[in-house]
């Protein structure tokens, strides 16, 4: 957890651009909302589309990050320390997940919470206490999600290929900047099987204070997503291990 403590405060370039880049892209869209409209476009459709952008964000870091992990662990060696070492490797690998969920619930609040007073008043912040605690669960069938991605990255050896990818499909179905209603059908299937429609749906509605408890059912299921991923990050370990000759 240090060390990508440290990776975060390296990259802090990286993290003006995720600062910025939700309000940038959401302006823009408002702005050529109230064009065409005119004027019709409400702050809240704005709001909308700024927590959309900020998950999509949370998408993309995460499963960038899981993929250069993999990969940087296999270019330094590092990878094979931790198979190696007397600590079960997805002790390691479990701690940077965990890293990478806090930093990222503290991005989204950072961000939400300066749309949340724009928009519904200062009187909303108490919201943002629901969300962090919505996050902290719904959060956790992204790190099987992303264990994945980081399985993936190690069959193909090179991250970009394997998070362009998944960042593309995940943008595409999960409801960012319009509802997956709008989509196909096979889109919404797509959208409804991955985490992150769910999280950005219930993101905005508790900020907006109509969140019922009926809508973390489906995390239930997506939870299948953190076992999935268990299962196939030991598989990998096992393979890993064959091949490379690490010994314990």
């Amino acid at each position: 957890m240090e060390a990508e403590l440290k990776v975060f405060i390296r990259e802090a370039g990286v993290f003006l651009f995720m600062a910025f880049f939700p309000f940038i892209t959401s302006l823009l869209s408002y702005c050529a909302g109230m064009a065409l409209t005119g004027g019709q476009v409400t702050p809240a459709q704005w709001f909308y589309q700024l927590v959309g952008f900020t998950v999509m964000m949370v998408a993309f870091a995460m499963s960038s990050s899981s993929a250069w992990y993999f990969r940087r662990g296999m270019m330094t060696g590092r990878l094979e320390y931790i198979l190696a070492s007397p600590v079960s490797p997805l002790v390691a690998v479990l701690s940077s997940a965990l890293t990478n969920v806090i930093f990222n619930i503290v991005y989204f609040i950072l961000i939400a919470s300066i749309g949340l007073v724009l928009v519904y008043g200062i009187g909303h912040l108490v919201n943002v206490i629901g969300v962090i605690l919505f996050l902290a669960i719904t959060l956790m069938p992204v790190i099987g999600f992303n264990l994945l991605v980081g399985i993936a990255t190690i069959i193909f050896r090179e991250p970009e290929p394997v998070t362009n990818v998944i960042n593309s499909i995940v943008s595409a179905a999960s409801g960012f900047t319009y509802p997956i209603i709008l989509l196909p059908s096979f889109l919404q299937a797509l959208g409804q099987a991955m985490p992150y429609s769910y999280i950005v749906n219930g993101a905005r509605e508790i900020l907006a204070g109509s969140f019922q408890l009926a809508q973390l059912s489906p995390q239930i299921f997506l939870l299948g997503y953190l076992a999935l991923g268990l299962v196939f990050f030991r598989l990998g370990e096992v393979a890993y291990v064959r091949k490379s000759g690490v010994h314990w």
